[in-house]
């Protein structure tokens, strides 16, 4: 690159300033020089970079008539030349720079424009692709049905996150931990007319959370969100409340059965007579119901303790299965049987209260399953073998379920018949 040749000459329009070499002490030193009305005005830079940014704003705002600009003090027209300087990569002016950074310090209220800016680098990169939470969900979906992922799997993940991205439909990258928390907190149930929803249970509420998670998972996998920005550990999850073991009485099952819609029977049936839990029905297909052998197969990647296990038919659920029985497909038609169970007790209170206004039938959580291991043990009286079936331990077993119900009540449970 060749050396500049001094005088550097800056013209605009008739406007002519120029740049002197003048050394000082051994040191580089540039003269800018231009007249100012009569007046010749001098100013010296110690770079000719800067000196050049001072030769071409002068030209320029004397060309224009912008001579107010050029009477600042000595100190003020050196920083509004570093400005300039400054600015020149950016392409912004000075003018929209200043109204920028005035605009930024005030939402920011003081604190660095920095610091914030380089969150948001990190937060959302620019070379990361903008995708939109709803987006990524049906990406994720198929994504997970092309892997093999059960029907019931993906169905409650698009049910769970269809929520989420009705309530977060923008960019994946802008949602924080701290806006999945409210989320969560503020999640309700799904209501009648005229009644208020109420919130979900501890238990749904971490359901929804594992899904978001998975969700986070699959975006930065996928290069849509930078590992770290979003943590789902930083959620806090819901207390889920045991409490005791609860039963339905045989006569309770009856009418719970009697007023059943015919697609869900087989979901019900199954549960209080086989004990399987509320996900491995919804999982189960009519292909592992072997009615010949006289068992149910719960295959391991449908089981929650992911080892298989067969339970047996017994007689009167046998009788209750074979009106619906085929070779395939889910025993359940309902992907949500939540809303199903919750009409379904309803309708069943109002009928034990037309043989008794005293009667107040509500849905016990996970009853089914305990009631098929309570009634089970009593007409065994062996509980390792019933742990077996159940897919629990002897302990377990031995600790809540022992003793609960007595034999006459078993025969009585395992007694129930459709009718011919």
């Amino acid at each position: 690159m060749s050396k500049p040749k001094f005088p550097i000459t800056v013209k605009r329009g008739h406007t002519i300033v120029k740049i002197y070499r003048t050394p000082s002490r051994g040191c580089d030193a540039y003269t800018v020089s231009y007249y100012l009305g009569d007046q010749r005005v001098r100013k010296t830079f110690a770079d000719l970079g800067l000196a050049t940014t001072e030769a071409e704003t002068v030209a320029t705002k004397l060309s224009t008539g912008e001579v107010n600009v050029l009477t600042l003090t000595s100190d003020d027209r050196l920083s509004y030349v570093r400005a300039i300087e400054a600015l020149k990569p950016t392409g912004v002016s000075l003018e929209m720079a200043a109204i920028q950074f005035a605009e930024a310090h005030k939402i920011l209220e003081g604190r660095s424009v920095v610091e914030a800016a380089r969150y948001s680098a990190k937060k959302n990169p620019i070379w990361l692709p903008k995708k939109l939470v709803p987006e990524v969900v049906t990406e994720m979906i198929e994504a997970k049905t092309a892997d093999g992922m059960s029907k019931y799997y993906t169905s409650d993940l698009k049910w769970r996150l269809g929520r989420f991205a009705e309530k977060f439909p923008g960019l994946i990258s802008l949602v924080t931990s701290a806006e999945i928390g409210d989320f969560l907190r503020g999640l309700k149930g799904l209501a009648d007319d005229g009644e208020k929803a109420l919130p979900v249970t501890g238990r749904s509420r971490n359901n929804f959370r594992r899904a978001i998670g998975t969700l986070i998972n699959f975006a930065v996998s996928r290069g849509y969100l930078v590992k770290g920005t979003v943590e789902i550990e930083d959620v806090a999850q819901a207390r889920e409340e045991n409490g005791e073991i609860e039963i339905f009485r045989p006569e309770e099952m009856a009418a719970v059965l009697e007023s059943a819609d015919e697609r869900l029977i087989p979901f019900l049936a199954i549960g209080a007579f086989a004990g399987l839990r509320h996900a491995e029905l919804q999982r189960l297909d009519w292909a592992e119901v072997r009615m010949d052998h006289g068992f149910i197969e719960v295959k391991a990647n449908k089981a929650k303790t992911a080892s298989r296990r067969l339970v047996p038919i017994q007689g009167n659920l046998k009788r209750w299965l074979k009106p619906y029985r085929k070779a395939s497909g889910h025993i359940c038609d309902y992907v949500n049987t939540s809303n199903q169970i919750d009409k379904l007790a309803e309708v069943v209170d109002k009928k034990l209260k037309e043989k008794d206004p005293t009667a107040v039938f509500t849905w016990k959580r996970n009853a089914m399953r305990h009631s098929y291991i309570s009634y089970r043990v009593a007409e065994t009286q062996k509980v390792a073998q019933v742990a077996l079936e159940a897919g629990n331990s002897p302990q377990m077993i031995f600790q809540h379920y022992r003793e609960l119900v007595r034999p006459k009540e078993a025969k009585a449970w395992f007694g129930l018949m459709p009718e011919e």
